[in-house]
């Protein structure tokens, strides 16, 4: 009896273990602009369901997903809507980061651990944010005009990130 309780409570902890640390193989937005994440096992889950996703990413560790939410307006002199919010997936839940009036890149950091956001107006400086993907607590944070850009810290250079993500 003993053997089975114990069989039944492993059971139980690798699959909730397993929910809320499930890795991801692909990502997509499909032709209504909506997400969709496949995971390891085959599963296509369609994550989003406003059909204003753009630019989805998978983070390295494939913990994580990303996607910039497109506004529903159009801002004066543009062509087309900008994005304000990103969707984060992670742990079963979409939850966003908001920053006004647009967010103009986001990268991910540190393997998909943190993701930093490039927001500002479509031009001059901006301010570059870093936040945590598990609790999307703001780790950080530099306003561009203070900072040369060869000053700045290694998680603020999209550029770097690539590199850095490949040897962690």
């Amino acid at each position: 009896m003993k053997k089975i309780i114990l069989m039944l409570l492993l059971t139980f902890i690798s699959k909730s273990h397993s929910s809320n640390g499930e890795k991801f193989s692909s990502i997509y937005i499909d032709k209504k602009n909506n997400v969709h994440i496949v995971f390891l096992d085959g599963r296509d889950e369609k994550i989003s369901k406003n059909g204003h996703a753009e630019n989805a990413t998978l983070a390295p560790d494939k913990h994580s997903a990303a996607w910039l939410v497109l506004n529903t307006w159009i801002a004066e002199g543009d062509v087309a809507p900008g994005a304000s919010l990103l969707a984060i997936y992670r742990n079963n839940k979409v939850r966003h980061i908001k920053c006004e009036p647009f967010i103009r890149d986001y990268w991910f950091w540190l393997g998909g651990k943190q993701v930093a956001i490039d927001c500002g107006g479509r031009h001059f400086a901006g301010t570059l944010m870093l936040y945590d993907t598990e609790s999307l607590k703001n780790m950080d944070a530099i306003f561009q005009a203070d900072i040369p850009e060869d000053k700045r810290p290694a998680w603020s250079r999209p550029e770097n990130n690539a590199d850095f993500d490949a040897v962690q």
